[in-house]
C-alpha cells in the first residue's frame, strides 16, 4: 500500500512530474528525441541557439518531461555539456567529420512512434479528472499525420480501456479515479504473485542475474532501476488470462507508476524491492520472493 499511498499523493499534485520511464515500446519519445538532437549535433544541423528545456520542448512540441531526459542522457554521453552556471552547450567534439556527416545526413532519426506520443498525451488528459471529447479530424491536425493513423490509435487506445467512442461526439477521455487506481493494485498484486508461482520452474538464472544488475547501482553508485522482472515473470507464467490482463489494462497503468518514481530515494527503494525479489528467486526460496 506504501505504492498506493505514494500515487494518491502524486496525483493530488504534491509532487512533481518528472521522469517516466515506459515499458514495452521500441521507441519512446524520449529516445526519439535524444537520437534526434544526437544525429543533428553529429552532422553540424542547425539547433536553437540557446539550449534550454523550454526551447527544446517548444522545438519538439512536447512537455518538459521527455525533453528533461533526453538531455540528461546526451549529458552523461557528452554530446552536450553543462558549464558550473548551469547552461548547456554543444560538445564540439562530438561532431563528425566532414565525410561521416555526408554518409549520415539522409539516414534522419528513427521513425516517430506516434502510438506512443498519444498515449502520453491522453494520459496526461486523463489524470487531470476532467471528462474531455476528442476528435478525429482535430487531433490529425494537432499531430500532424492521417485520421486512419489517429483512428488505428484511439482504437487501440479505446481496448486498453484509456477512452470511448461516443456515437456522433468523437471519443470520450477516461478521467482518472484513486479508487480505479487502488483496485487495479489490488488485482496486480494477486495476480503478479500468481504469475510468479506458475512462472517459477521456468525462470532462467542468468535472466534473473541480469536483472539483479540492472536493478543495482552503477560504477559511480548511482540507483538504477529495471521494472523488467514483472514482465519477465508474467510472460513466464504461460497463462494467457494473466497475460491478458496486464496487456489490456497494463498501459495506463505502467505510466502512472512511471511517473511517480520520481525522487532517487524512491528509485533506491524500488530497486531495492527488486533485488530482494531476484535473489530470493536466485536461491530458489519461491516463499520469500512472494513476500517481497
Amino acid at each position: 500500500m506504501r505504492v498506493a499511498a505514494g500515487l494518491i499523493h502524486f496525483w493530488r499534485g504534491e509532487a512533481p512530474i518528472e521522469h517516466p520511464s515506459p515499458l514495452n515500446f521500441s521507441v519512446t519519445l524520449y529516445e526519439y528525441i535524444e537520437e534526434d538532437l544526437k544525429g543533428k549535433i553529429k552532422n553540424g544541423s542547425r539547433l536553437p541557439e540557446r539550449i534550454t528545456l523550454t526551447v527544446l520542448a517548444a522545438a519538439y512540441g512536447v512537455s518538459l518531461t521527455p525533453i528533461r531526459i533526453a538531455l540528461e542522457r546526451l549529458i552523461e554521453a557528452r554530446y552536450i555539456l553543462k558549464g558550473k552556471n548551469g547552461r548547456l552547450r554543444i560538445n564540439a567534439r562530438r561532431k563528425a567529420k566532414k565525410k561521416s556527416r555526408i554518409e549520415n545526413a539522409d539516414k534522419g532519426p528513427p521513425r516517430h512512434d506516434w502510438d506512443q506520443t498519444i498515449t502520453e498525451d491522453i494520459i496526461q488528459l486523463s489524470v487531470q479528472g476532467k471528462t474531455i471529447y476528442l476528435r478525429e479530424e482535430s487531433a490529425a491536425k494537432q499531430y500532424g499525420v492521417g485520421r486512419t493513423v489517429i483512428r488505428q490509435v484511439f482504437n487501440r487506445l479505446a481496448g486498453a480501456g484509456l477512452i470511448d467512442h461516443v456515437p456522433r461526439r468523437g471519443w470520450r477521455v477516461h478521467p482518472y479515479s484513486e479508487q480505479d487506481m487502488l483496485d487495479y493494485i489490488e488485482v496486480r498484486a494477486t495476480l503478479e504473485v500468481k504469475a510468479l508461482e506458475l512462472a517459477a520452474k521456468r525462470l532462467e538464472p542468468e535472466r534473473l542475474k541480469e536483472f539483479l544488475d540492472a536493478n543495482s547501482p552503477d560504477s559511480r553508485g548511482k540507483p538504477r532501476l529495471d521494472n523488467g522482472p514483472h514482465q519477465y515473470w508474467i510472460e513466464k507464467s504461460e497463462n494467457r488470462y494473466i497475460q491478458s490482463f496486464f496487456a489490456h489494462f497494463g498501459i495506463y497503468y505502467t505510466y502512472l507508476f512511471s511517473y511517480s518514481t520520481v525522487a532517487t530515494s524512491v528509485i533506491e527503494e524500488k530497486a531495492a524491492e527488486h533485488r530482494r525479489i531476484l535473489k530470493a528467486l536466485l536461491k530458489g526460496n519461491q516463499d520469500a520472493a512472494r513476500k517481497y
